[in-house]
């Protein structure tokens, strides 16, 4: 191991190996796909499956197993400088090397650090280990490396180094250091402009260093390049902080001096509009009266899909308890340190002895503590929570605790299943309450029209119907392509679910209304119990539902977010595969028709024009018509299939009995009409 501990791997830019001063050549891309697998988890046996699917997926070639065996052996002759790290077993194989020579754990390890000082008060030293994390990149994340596994790693550590570079800058600031500030923050604004985040922060600093002007500007500058990037106006604390900066604020002069412990977020203000809830509202108010009046505790679950406004419903029902209420948000990052979420409600201290510290704080007086989205909590949080809920018996304290509908931690699941609190679920939005939050919303009328398009289009789902009424108010027609930034609230609330879900998801959504799950097995060619896994998370997260055998979306604009993934050319092949694949396994004609009018005019299969021919007459007259225009237009027809496909539309829009349309008297429809009448003496059709 003496050599070895000369090997140093990075996964954030530069060559993946070096001994020493000198680099290691690997070899090809596929083949440091399997060393990036077994550096990420250095230390750790990973069995050859898990390398087979890291490199391949879920189409490895037949012959993965020994690829895999030729890519290891020249791995090890390629380390061979530094020794033999490279170790194999029956359990599979392992890089035996401390973590601390990976780039991507020091980086890790570095956050972890920075957490830990936020916690504890210290915001220097947060400083320190965000600068120590972030120096580990010297390029881009796995760059080069192929695979599924490497593309969701190369998500997460792009992901995570946005939010260190974020965080960085905004304890820099809280610090004082916004003139130096000022320069690395304006070419991060260049390099990711539709963050609004870093306009803030770079305006900030401008306006503490003096440059009012040039803060004012920096904010034209955002606006314009978010209006032309996004096609909306920023978000309302963008729009503020200019404000902020006309007024001279003298409160955005003083610097943030955090406390000795970050404590709880602040309590959200009450909702300037909030309607419906009524029943929910009563439930929690009933809870808050018993607390406030007489000293007894409990405890509510909240229960609601992303985007169900569990947030505004909590800071109503709280608004007159904002004074005792301390209130945290559980994310992704939130999940690395154990026990964050516990020291950000109740302090570091709490960490030591969470009975004493708890019982001290109601010795004050009853408090509300919240805790939303406990699905990204860490589990060492989740038990402690649920240590928090047997004070309640006995101390003026009401506990709250509010989840997504996910496929959750086992621990979260049993936390959930045996509470004896009162447990609130905030269903989607009916008829009449989309109405009055367009009332209270929207400056004019939308009609009955559109009410119904909103509701029906995202489910009731409240966070949908704002975005969709914001589009309405500037102007914006109903559409079912759903915009760049309500596509955008929907991906972030979908963000949790696993990548293999979410392609699976992509390929649901070209199957029409609805599907079978023998349909999702042809459209991505896996087998059934490689599907299993994605479609109960699928099902988990009520992203999909089911309607008797079959599935569906359960909100027609996730549907359309997810099939908007596929671009444009690539979703017609698929949509005419799909087709062909159902038509040959005997599905009904109307479905089959149901795909090849997503294509619209690149009808180029050849396979198409006799298929309609055949089952024309099993058709919807609308559909047919459709399909026999837009076909009827293609230019590799044959002459035959031409006329008869011209006939049959002539039979179509020209029938011999009932109304006839008074345009057909003109001289231009006489070949329709003896098309008409050729194809009338067949079978009637029925519809």
């Amino acid at each position: 191991m003496d050599e070895v501990s000369s090997l140093t791997v990075r996964l954030l830019g530069g060559s993946p190996a070096r001994h020493g001063e000198g680099e290691i050549a690997l070899g090809p891309a596929q083949r440091q796909a399997v060393f990036a697998t077994l550096a990420l988890r250095a230390g750790q046996f990973v069995s050859r499956k898990e390398i087979i699917d890291a490199v391949w997926g879920e189409r490895p070639p037949d012959s993965a197993t020994g690829i895999v065996y030729t890519y290891v052996s020249a791995l090890r002759r390629a380390l061979e400088p530094a020794g033999e790290p490279l170790v194999a077993s029956r359990a599979g194989y392992s890089l035996d090397l401390p973590k601390q020579q990976v780039d991507v754990h020091v980086f890790e390890a570095e956050l972890e650090r920075a957490r830990a000082h936020r916690l504890a008060g210290s915001h220097e030293r947060e400083l320190e280990s965000l600068r120590s994390a972030l120096g580990q990149w010297r390029g881009s994340a796995l760059d080069g490396i192929p695979g599924p596994f490497a593309e969701t790693q190369r998500a997460r550590l792009n992901e995570l180094r946005m939010s260190a570079l974020e965080r960085q800058a905004e304890v820099a600031l809280r610090l004082g250091g916004y003139r130096e500030l000022v320069g690395e923050l304006a070419v991060l604004v260049e390099r990711h402009p539709l963050r609004e985040g870093l306009h803030r922060m770079l305006i900030t600093a401008l306006f503490r260093s003096g440059r009012q002007a040039e803060a004012l500007a920096a904010f034209d500058r955002a606006r314009e390049t978010i209006i032309e990037q996004s096609g909306l106006e920023p978000g309302p604390e963008l729009l503020a902080l200019r404000q902020r900066v006309l007024d001279d604020d003298p409160a955005l002069h003083q610097q943030d001096r955090p406390a000795r412990h970050r404590q709880a977020h602040a309590v959200p203000e009450r909702p300037s509009t909030f309607v419906g809830r009524e029943f929910e509202l009563r439930r929690v108010r009933r809870h808050l009266a018993a607390l406030l009046d007489e000293g007894r505790g409990g405890t509510i679950w909240l229960d609601g899909e992303a985007g169900g406004g569990k947030s505004a419903f909590l800071a109503e029902a709280l608004a007159d308890a904002r004074s005792r209420t301390r209130w945290v948000e559980a994310d992704e990052l939130t999940g690395a340190v154990p026990l964050s979420l516990i020291a950000d409600s109740l302090g570091g201290e709490a960490l030591e002895d969470l009975g004493k510290t708890v019982t001290e704080l109601c010795e004050d007086g009853p408090w509300v503590l919240v805790f939303e989205d406990l699905h990204w909590a860490d589990e060492e949080s989740l038990l402690a929570w649920q240590r928090l809920h047997r004070f309640t018996a006995h101390l003026p304290l009401l506990l709250i605790g509010s989840a997504r509908p996910l496929p959750r931690l086992r621990t979260l699941e049993v936390l959930r299943s045996r509470l004896d609190g009162d447990v609130i679920s905030l269903p989607p939005f009916d008829g009449p309450a989309v109405a009055a939050l367009a009332e209270e919303t929207l400056a004019r009328d939308p009609g009955e029209d559109f009410l119904g398009f909103a509701a029906g289009y995202s489910a009731g789902n409240v966070g949908y119907l704002c975005e969709l009424f914001a589009e309405f108010a500037d102007g914006r027609e109903p559409d079912v392509t759903p915009h760049s930034r309500l596509a955008a609230v929907v991906e972030d609330h979908l963000a949790a679910l696993s990548l293999l879900c979410k392609r699976t998801l992509n390929s649901a959504a070209l199957l029409g209304s609805s599907f079978t799950v023998a349909d999702l097995t042809g459209v991505t060619g896996r087998e059934l119990r490689a599907l299993i896994g994605a479609v109960e998370e699928a099902l988990a997260a009520r992203v999909l539902e089911t309607e008797g055998e079959r599935l569906r979306f359960r909100v027609p604009l996730v549907r359309e977010v997810f099939a908007a993934n596929t671009p444009p050319a690539i979703r017609a092949v698929l949509h005419q595969e799909i087709a062909a694949t159902m038509a040959g396994s005997g599905a009904p004609a109307d479905r089959v028709a149901e795909q090849l009018l997503q294509v619209g005019d690149e009808l180029t299969a050849r396979w198409i024009p006799q298929w309609l021919l055949d089952n024309v007459r099993a058709l919807p007259t609308g559909p047919a018509a459709e399909l026999l225009h837009l076909l009827s237009h293609q230019r590799n027809l044959t002459e035959d299939q031409h006329r008869s496909l011209a006939g049959e539309l002539a039979a179509l829009l020209l029938p011999e009995t009932g109304a006839t349309p008074s345009w057909s008297a003109q001289p231009w429809c006489a070949p329709l009409h003896t098309l008409a009448r050729v194809r009338n003496r067949t079978v009637p059709r029925t519809s």
